[in-house]
């Protein structure tokens, strides 16, 4: 007499299979993050491309000036932050398409412009997501960083929240510390800082600098920062004396420079320089000649 044997899974059977799928998800789902970052980022390193190359072209018609440093005929001053800048090229119509001044993962514009020829629509608060070193030109020297993801100190060198990575959020930095840095040669890369967690700065090369204070050899420089709209953050673009942090942050993190005494109002201790130059000194290069 033959038995029939039972074709079912016993429970054992059904747990290994189980688990070999725990384990191939797991060992999925890290890559498949991994090259999403990549693409994003990828995207990001374009639109900070573009950006540069729209800012080359307003040089052009206005003796190598970008167009921080130009009054803007419509609103008769010059621009206050990275919004009012960008907004000048678009008047100017060298730029046609707001979405280039987004990130993924970051602050990105909805391509309402408004009509000409104020544009008013264009780049309003929220809407961007790229600051600028004020004050420079078409001639500056090449490897200073022009143009780069929103920092949340406006301190020279700059300054990140690598605790908010990802997120979109003011100063964050892509996950594991990095930020994309284009520089007035037209070369943009996704640059890693000195640090995976807390308030961070570029990281410091041969000699104590780092690439913002080599650059600009030491002296510190005007940031224009973006405007964020009801944050709460600073959008002041003034120069700020290398070190010196907005009030209201929080306290720099893993990584960051030490503090230096004195607090300032939010219980936000300032940083202290990660590269050589004194403060107060005047910001933006001579043209380099180059």
């Amino acid at each position: 007499m033959k038995i029939k044997r039972n074709q079912a899974f016993t429970l054992i059977e059904l747990l290994v299979v189980i688990t070999i799928i725990a384990i191939l998800a797991s060992l999925a789902v890290p890559a498949f993050t991994m090259v999403q970052t990549q693409g994003n980022q990828m995207k990001g390193v374009n639109n900070c491309k573009q950006i540069i190359l729209a800012l080359k072209q307003f040089s052009k018609d206005n003796n190598s000036q970008y167009p921080d440093s130009q009054q803007n005929p419509l609103t008769g001053s010059m621009a206050q932050n990275a919004n009012d800048a960008y907004r000048f090229m678009i008047q100017e119509q060298i730029v046609t398409d707001e979405r280039i001044f987004g990130c993924p993962a970051g602050y990105t514009p909805n391509n309402d412009i408004g009509q000409a020829p104020n544009y008013g629509n264009a780049l309003m608060p929220g809407e961007n997501h790229w600051a600028m070193t004020g004050n420079q030109t078409d001639t500056t020297v090449g490897n200073m960083p022009i143009v780069y993801e929103n920092p949340v100190s406006i301190s020279w060198p700059p300054l990140w929240n690598a605790d908010v990575a990802g997120q979109i959020a003011p100063g964050r930095t892509w996950p594991g510390g990095k930020i994309i840095i284009g520089r007035n040669d037209g070369s943009v890369a996704v640059e890693a800082l000195a640090g995976k967690r807390g308030m961070i700065g570029p990281k410091i090369m041969a000699g104590g600098l780092n690439l913002f204070t080599q650059a600009s050899q030491g002296i510190p420089q005007r940031i224009l920062q973006v405007v964020y709209g009801n944050s709460g953050m600073n959008t002041n673009s003034g120069m700020v004396p290398q070190g010196q942090m907005p009030g209201g942050l929080p306290p720099a993190g893993i990584g960051a420079p030490a503090p230096l005494g004195g607090g300032l109002p939010g219980g936000a201790p300032p940083a202290a320089p990660l590269g050589g130059g004194a403060p107060g000194a005047p910001g933006g290069l001579p043209p380099s000649g180059l």
